[in-house]
């Protein structure tokens, strides 16, 4: 899953929402030079993602690209999942998105001091770039595959993922199935795992708005 998703698997629950931006960056055991909190949203980003990965359904819409764009086909389902889960955003929150998108642009912004340097330089782009209104859109999905396409380091051997955009408009009823079911398995799952791990967040979490479908 891509950023909007963790941010909302972290049910308005700041540290865990910090945790779950500081996993894109902290590797191994370096999880356990936080507080527990912090940590608890490291090891949920770290959750969130092998779920995600290992999830059949999601397997299903990875095989959509794989053959065009072989092992880089999950990062083609990550971008899209977040373009479908705003699509379907009063599905599975109650506050607006546009209020969701600020509050998370405002924690970030307050708390840069935390973040490693290489962090922070994704992170004023995340804002300045307004990703999270780009994932919104089939031309803002298009644009940033297309960006994380330059910035790998294994570009002169895959094809420009932003192209991958004709063939999800051609399957989004399709992938947005795939989608719908497989999201709210994720949120039960993430919920569980925080609670296991900070019960003290249960009734946080429980008065949480979000939605089942």
């Amino acid at each position: 899953m891509n950023i909007v998703a963790h941010q909302l698997l972290s049910y308005q629950i700041p540290d865990i929402q910090l945790g779950n931006v500081l996993g894109e960056v902290v590797r191994g055991k370096d999880y356990q030079n936080y507080p527990q909190s912090i940590a608890t949203g490291i090891l949920l980003h770290r959750h969130i993602d092998s779920f995600t990965d290992s999830h059949p359904i999601v397997k299903e819409t990875t095989s959509i690209f794989h053959k065009s764009y072989g092992k880089f086909a999950p990062i083609i389902t990550d971008v899209i999942y977040d373009y479908f889960l705003i699509k379907n955003w009063h599905l599975f929150y109650e506050e607006d998105f546009e209020q969701f998108k600020n509050s998370c642009y405002d924690l970030v912004q307050s708390t840069e001091l935390l973040f490693p340097k290489k962090l922070n330089t994704i992170l004023k782009s995340l804002i300045e770039d307004d990703w999270f209104e780009k994932y919104s859109t089939y031309e803002g999905i298009e644009w940033t595959l297309h960006h994380l396409t330059k910035k790998s380091k294994f570009n002169q051997s895959i094809a420009d993922m932003g192209n991958s955009i004709k063939e999800i408009y051609l399957q989004e009823k399709k992938i947005e199935r795939h989608f719908l079911d497989f999201f709210p398995q994720l949120q039960s799952y993430c919920k569980k795992f925080i609670i296991k791990l900070m019960p003290e967040y249960e009734v946080l979490i429980l008065q949480n708005h979000t939605h089942r479908l």
